[in-house]
């Protein structure tokens, strides 16, 4: 391996990025790669815009640098996962953005330093220094927004490194063991993998100080098993003013802030006057709003010809709209930009309308006309965005400062100038606002002291000039935004969080810990779907079979306030009010009591997962939920906003099947008529289409192959279409449904009229950017080729005893996982499991099958199989799996191991944490059969349900032994390694590999 010290640090940044690094970025590598496995600092205290993404590169380098082999074996003793995380809903993600650059040089390194870390970190991903590890990626950068399919392939390997942009929920909720979004299967894994080899960066979170608390908590609570792995956790708060209590804090002592001739004494240097508007009296009503008038006409009056771009803050989603639109009504080029965006039309705003602001090229810009970006909250933190003016209402003084920070960003050569609004009755008194409490009236009052003499005062908003002036102590926190504490987290807390399976009732409201006692509410993930009907309440049961075959994905999803979605459902439409601060609490939340809902939602949890259901009632919902809504419901678009891909064009409420395409890399396409009537393409294109779904279910049933071959000839005429950048995805995927020889066989009647295809293929060129990623609540869990079971048993061992040789754990850990790999899916001997990996169809075959491309994928089907293959409702292979073990007698160890290895056994699918569940079987099967050169026998039930089976009494000792985190490490480490042996069987197992039966 490479050997990389921390004097080659600087030549690796400026191999990265063409430039040297900081001499604080420089200090502070040095710091941690010379230092033990907590050598990072408690808090990094540096003002905005010093370049605190960089910490992201200094932790990837200290992977490479802190590697080493030892007896073929590759470990590293610094954190391989980075999480960046932001208590806002954000939209332009600069450490994203980053981690994805960073990721791509590393693996286009084709020699230098740069190849030296790409190498190292290749064999830390494999975790040996022979094999496969040059097929490894380097480095993975992810961002974890709803917590659906695939946004979780971050959690693929504990070998991997990564790097996780994402939010204090999203990362707060799987380190204690509720990931939002997800069913409890595995909420185990996440927590293993977030608490253990990881770096937590809390970035400039003005609310984030409970969350703080929390971590440091669960760092303690860590320490406690009897024999805890002790795996490197390292939270870290990046904050230009850090909280109190904290003593570890590193900071810039370089001149270079101070340095008018350097980079960063530019930006910390440069002026940034902002006039402060005599406060206005306002109304509640949108446009005609004065004060809304106002943030129009002072950001048109900042424009001139060295001022073009122009921010606007907002602390209210209606604000922002409202401003927006008005803007527009002036013909002024306006974008807006809440956290009530889809990825998608993020991604489609950033590379169409944004890209001249980013601070990379803001020195050579060259805007035609002026360019006004409308924003709420999502651009304080984390958006390497460059304006030229900035206009924002009052708000807090911590908030305000990371607003300016967008202002000038670079220090380039300019007149920034900016305005600061207030609303009269916010500047007369003090009243607690939502968000930011008294502190946004306090921070007027003391900039309105501070101001200089002028028609209107005017206040210098630079970071050097307002750093001079700040008060200190009780003043200052007075100006800050009020955090309250966390709720003490208490190890009675624990034992209720570490039982997922079933969880206990009543169990602890995290949002408490995440946010503290004050701020506890959390969102919902909201897509829309135009093929869906809930008009009735029979059509439930059509809808949850159509999202079987094309389920919701982060990417087309918006996320809303838990408590604005239940006002929402109950009928109420009014004005959002609400922010894009995570946690925000409303009196709404509380006060209001729902009936049942006008409108029907429903909640997706899995094909398999019974709390997929319709939603009638808005208190059932749970923080997290995903929730798909028919695109025709009334009021959808007071939940979003959604930009159209041009001024003539309607925005697209349905983005289904291109998110599919985006995070899977693989075609579906929803030959429905609501979908073909919004795409942009000829009338002669959607009329052969609409005629070809005119009888199709008579069609299919009668003349399959005539059908096929229509469709067919219909996608190829479809794929020779002229779209916009926004829909060339739609010509990628009918082209490969047009090629693709399995298309007949995956090929099904919509539920509501018309087809669903399905690829088997990877699309190349979307596989850079899917996230390679299942597990067993995924549609693609049953696979698309058969593997058999003597395959796969060996296979996910020999993946499960790399992954723990790589991890570093000792070799009786790393060996009891090995063996809990070798026995966990024996239970899928059972011949009526058998029956339902063949599509329901009973089996006279010794050729036993652990994976099928037999499994129908709808909803519906899947149920009909079941019945068909009289496996009972609701049972588990992994039950029959510790029975089968546990009667061969001499394969399990004689010491303390042996409770591990049937432990990780039981609960290798998130059950038996820590009771299995009750399975009704009327008539269990005698089992008997050979494999594994022994043989394996069990007869009748495996009543492991029962208090005194040995289930309970080993989750809660091993619990004890190891700690809540710990345990939940061991889990995932064999969990992740029957995942990637699944992933690597779809790839390069044919038919003909399982045999002729």
């Amino acid at each position: 391996m490479a050997e990389l010290a921390a004097n080659r640090f600087a030549e690796y940044f400026e191999a990265l990025w063409g430039h040297r690094p900081f001499a604080w970025q420089s200090t502070l590598a040095r710091r941690v790669i010379e230092g033990n496995g907590s050598a990072w600092p408690q808090a990094i205290a540096l003002p905005t815009a010093a370049g605190k993404t960089a910490c992201i590169d200094i932790a990837v380098y200290a992977m490479a640098a802190r590697a080493f082999l030892s007896n073929g074996i590759v470990r590293t003793t610094a954190p391989r996962r980075v999480f960046f995380v932001v208590d806002r809903r954000v939209i332009v993600d600069e450490a994203f953005d980053r981690s994805c650059e960073l990721a791509r040089r590393l693996s286009d390194a084709a020699g230098g330093v740069l190849k030296e870390v790409a190498d190292n970190l290749c064999q830390i991903a494999y975790g040996r220094s022979d094999g496969d590890w040059t097929k490894e990626s380097p480095l993975l950068p992810f961002q974890l927004r709803g917590g659906m399919y695939r946004s979780e392939a971050w959690a693929r390997s504990p070998l991997q490194p990564i790097v996780v942009a994402s939010t204090v929920d999203q990362v707060g909720s799987r380190l204690l063991f509720r990931a939002y979004g997800r069913g409890p299967g595995m909420w185990p894994v996440y927590a293993g993998l977030v608490a253990n080899d990881s770096l937590i960066l809390l970035d400039e979170a003005h609310c984030a100080k409970p969350f703080m608390e929390t971590l440091h908590a669960v760092g303690t609570y860590r320490r406690i098993g009897k024999q805890p792995i002790q795996m490197p956790y390292c939270p870290v708060v990046l904050s230009a003013t850090p909280p109190d209590g904290l003593a570890n804090i590193f900071r810039d002592e370089s001149d270079e802030p101070t340095d008018p001739q350097h980079v960063l004494g530019k930006r910390q240097l440069a002026n940034k006057p902002a006039m402060l508007i005599p406060p206005i009296q306002a109304t509640r009503s949108r446009s005609s709003d004065p004060f809304v008038v106002g943030l129009a006409e002072q950001a048109e009056a900042l424009v001139s010809e060295d001022r073009k771009a122009v921010v606007v803050f907002a602390n209210r989603v209606a604000t922002a709209r409202a401003a927006h639109a008005l803007l527009q009504q002036r013909g002024c080029d306006s974008v807006l930009l809440t956290g009530r965006m889809r990825a998608l039309d993020k991604d489609d705003t950033v590379r169409d309308r944004l890209k001249p602001l980013a601070t990379a090229v803001s020195d050579k810009r060259t805007l035609d006309k002026p360019l006004f970006v409308v924003a709420t909250q999502t651009l304080e933190v984390g958006a390497d965005l460059d304006f030229d003016a900035l206009v924002t209402e009052c708000a807090s003084l911590d908030a305000l400062r990371q607003r300016f920070g967008r202002l000038n960003r670079k220090g380039r050569p300019i007149e920034a100038r900016a305005a600061i609004l207030i609303r009269e009755e916010q500047a007369k008194n003090s009243d607690e606002d939502p968000v930011y409490g008294s502190a946004l009236s306090a921070t007027w009052n003391w900039l309105s002291h501070l101001a200089a003499p002028a028609d209107p005062p005017t206040v210098d908003m630079g970071i050097a000039q307002l750093g001079q002036r700040l008060p200190a102590g009780d003043e200052l926190r007075r100006l800050n935004a009020p955090s309250t504490p966390a709720v003490v987290l208490l190890p009675a807390h624990l034992d209720a969080l570490a039982q997922t399976s079933p969880a206990p009732m009543p169990s602890p409201d995290i949002a408490y810990f995440l946010h503290g006692a004050e701020r506890a509410s959390a969102d919902v993930q909201v897509c829309w779907r135009a093929d869906l009907s809930l008009s009735e309440p029979a059509h439930a049961a059509s809808a949850l079979d159509v999202l079987s075959y094309c389920p919701p994905a982060s990417a087309e999803c918006v996320a809303v306030p838990i408590w604005r979605m239940r006002r929402w459902l109950a009928g109420h439409r009014e004005t959002d009010l609400s922010s894009d601060v995570e946690g925000e609490h409303t009196e709404n939340e509380e006060s209001s009591q729902y009936a049942t809902a006008p409108r029907l939602v429903i909640r997706w949890r899995g094909r398999r997962n019974e709390e997929s259901r319709l939603i009638t009632d808005p208190a059932d919902l749970r923080p997290g939920d995903v929730l798909v809504l028919p695109a025709n419901t009334e009021g959808w678009k007071d939940l979003g906003d959604f930009p159209a891909a041009s001024p003539d064009a309607a925005a697209v409420t349905d983005w289904g099947d291109r998110a599919y395409r985006t995070q899977r890399a693989k075609a579906l396409l929803r030959l429905h008529p609501a979908l073909v009537a919004s795409w942009p393409v000829c009338d002669t294109v959607r009329n052969d289409i609409n005629a070809l779904l005119e009888g199709v279910g008579q069609k299919l049933e009668e003349t399959p192959d005539e059908l096929v071959a229509e469709v067919r000839a219909c996608l190829k005429r479809l794929a020779q279409e002229q779209m916009p950048a926004a829909w060339q995805w739609l010509l990628e995927v009918a082209e490969s449904l047009a090629r693709d020889r399995r298309l007949s066989s995956n090929l099904a009647l919509h539920p509501f009229g018309g087809l669903i295809l399905r690829g088997s293929k990877q699309l190349p060129t979307a596989r850079e950017q899917a996230d390679t990623f299942s597990d067993e609540d995924d549609v693609s869990a049953s696979g698309t080729v058969p593997v058999p079971l003597e395959k796969h048993l060996p296979g996910v061992a020999a993946f499960a005893r790399r992954f723990a040789d790589g991890a570093g754990l000792e070799d009786e850990h790393a060996a009891a996982i090995e063996l809990a790999g070798r026995l966990h899916d024996l239970g899928k001997a059972d011949p009526r499991f058998q029956a339902l990996l063949r599509g329901g169809q009973r089996f006279f075959s010794s050729h036993l099958l652990a994976k099928s491309g037999s499994i129908p994928q709808g909803r519906n089907a899947f149920e009909r199989a079941r019945r068909l293959s009289g496996y009972p409702q609701g049972a588990r292979h992994e039950l029959l799996s510790v029975r089968l073990a546990e009667a061969a007698g001499d394969v399990l160890p004689d010491n303390a191991f042996r409770d591990l290895v049937l432990h990780l056994v039981a609960s290798h699918h998130g059950y038996c944490r820590p009771l299995a569940p009750v399975v009704l079987d009327a008539q269990p099967a005698d089992i008997g059969f050979d494999l594994l050169d022994r043989t394996w026998s069990y007869q009748g039930h495996t009543g492991l349900e029962r208090l005194d089976s040995g289930v309970l009494q080993r989750f809660w000792h091993l619990t004890r032994d190891y700690g809540w985190w710990d345990l939940a490490w061991l889990e995932a480490v064999l969990r992740l390694a029957d995942h990637r042996r699944s992933e690597w069987e779809e790839a390069n197992y044919a038919e003909e590999d399982a045999g002729n039966e």
